[in-house]
């Protein structure tokens, strides 16, 4: 008996041993240091726990002010057709502004320098750009489903052309960065010119005569072509460019699109008529279907609701460490066209089912730690939940948040252009899944 006792505490010495050690090259059994060796009872795996999951729309984003002006429209054969429209004021870059005696108009061009393309890049799209009727307030225009109103009897600019976010252009006689330039009606443009001079005094009156502009794409009719392009504003390159003489000389005018400038972005999701079925359905409220394809879309699109009912009452009253716990989607439909977004975030739910200010508490340990970026190699997304998981089996989860579950979406969602279609809580191997590993104690 003695030598079996002896042997038991040897055995567990090593099990702890063994134990830190693994805690030094990934920290996948948090918790375990905290157990007394004479409490350690057994360690458990599970990959069974319950998942509910399931696709709704998400109401808007926050979408004024954005160092990005995001334009285009694009028809997926999963989301159905988006369509991201812009509306920015435009100030002057000197004050007072002065345009000599007799200025008139030689040309006039919209600069818009590119950021990054999402979707097909080598079919065509429409931009049109139209003088606004309708002052911009933050106060009013603050999200991405709000529009206002522009002169469509007056158009500004048009011009029909192949994305190329990548590739330099050249005018002005050189190499410039990648920029997109649309062409401006000359004899709107020479009003701006022609104005009392009073006008020209500040920024303030500007706007006043002169509210705006709208950059309004296209919408894309076939699928699977089309793009959302993002630019950058607020850079010496996004301008309104007048080229005109006076009666002495000839010279150029910015007026620019910087960050003083109210704007914001609108998109258009046309109530998802055109998704396919299996999302269409989901956000029409069968959540069912969400054993199936689970769908995450940003830009005010689509956002899943994920929810761990078993684990209310798993442990059977009995004291369980988590050690580590993590889920795994994995991506159903890999595209190279409409690709992945990099990472997701996870944001606990409030009791009035909005979305809590801070993610779950796992991401406070970094990315390393929590993860939640896309694996190309795997199609998967892994995220580290065991801080949350332990919280929910203590009950020590946020008053405001109790046991409503989770809100997945893409982050930075007013900027970026991804969309997911993943597995979702069924039965297949590559099924959305939770897996524990724990340890019971006395």
């Amino acid at each position: 008996m003695n030598a079996f006792r002896l042997a038991l505490r040897s055995f567990t010495a090593l099990l702890i041993v063994l134990v830190a050690f693994s805690c030094t090259k990934e920290p996948n059994l948090i918790g375990i240091d905290l157990v007394p060796a004479s409490e350690l009872l057994r360690m458990g795996y599970t990959d069974t726990v319950q998942i509910e999951a399931f696709s709704m729309r998400e109401d808007s984003v926050k979408s004024s002010n954005l160092n990005y002006a995001l334009v285009g429209s694009m028809y997926d054969p999963v989301f159905g057709r988006t369509t991201a429209d812009f509306y920015s004021q435009v100030y002057l870059s000197t004050e007072p502004t002065v345009f000599g005696t007799n200025p008139v108009l030689d040309s006039a061009f919209l600069y818009l320098p590119y950021s990054s393309a999402y979707g097909d890049t080598l079919s065509n799209m429409t931009l049109r750009v139209y003088p606004l009727e309708e002052d911009l307030l933050d106060s009013v225009q603050a999200y991405s489903n709000h529009t206002v109103y522009y002169d469509q009897n007056s158009l500004l600019g048009e011009l029909t052309f192949t994305p190329r976010p990548h590739d330099s252009a050249y005018y002005d006689g050189g190499k410039q960065a990648p920029s997109l330039r649309i062409p401006l009606n000359k004899e709107i443009a020479q009003q701006i010119l022609s104005v009392d001079t009073s006008v020209l005094a500040t920024s303030a009156k500007f706007i006043q005569f002169f509210k705006g502009i709208a950059i309004i794409a296209e919408p894309q009719q076939t699928p699977g072509k089309g793009a959302i392009l993002s630019f950058s504003i607020g850079t010496v390159s996004s301008n309104i460019l007048l080229h005109y003489h006076n009666s002495t000389d000839t010279s150029t005018y910015s007026l620019v699109l910087n960050s003083s400038c109210q704007r914001f972005n609108h998109y258009e999701h046309y109530g998802y008529a055109e998704a396919a079925p299996f999302l269409k359905q989901q956000i029409a409220g069968d959540s069912t279907l969400g054993k199936q394809f689970i769908f995450v879309q940003a830009m005010g699109g689509v956002k899943v609701k994920l929810k761990f009912p078993s684990l209310y009452n798993w442990s059977g009253g009995k004291k369980v460490v988590i050690n580590d716990a993590q889920l795994i989607l994995t991506n159903a439909s890999p595209s190279t066209v409409f690709e992945p977004p990099s990472s997701l975030a996870l944001y606990p739910i409030n009791n009035d089912m909005s979305l809590y200010a801070y993610q779950v508490p796992d991401y406070n340990e970094g990315t390393a730690y929590y993860d939640g970026t896309y694996n190309s190699s795997l199609a998967n997304y892994r995220f580290r939940l065991t801080r949350y998981v332990q919280q929910l089996l203590n009950g020590t989860v946020s008053s405001t948040v109790n046991h409503n579950g989770l809100y997945m979406l893409v982050p930075a969602s007013s900027v970026n252009c991804g969309r997911l279609a993943l597995n979702g809580s069924g039965s297949l191997s590559t099924s959305l899944k939770l897996y524990l590993k724990y340890t019971v104690i006395k």
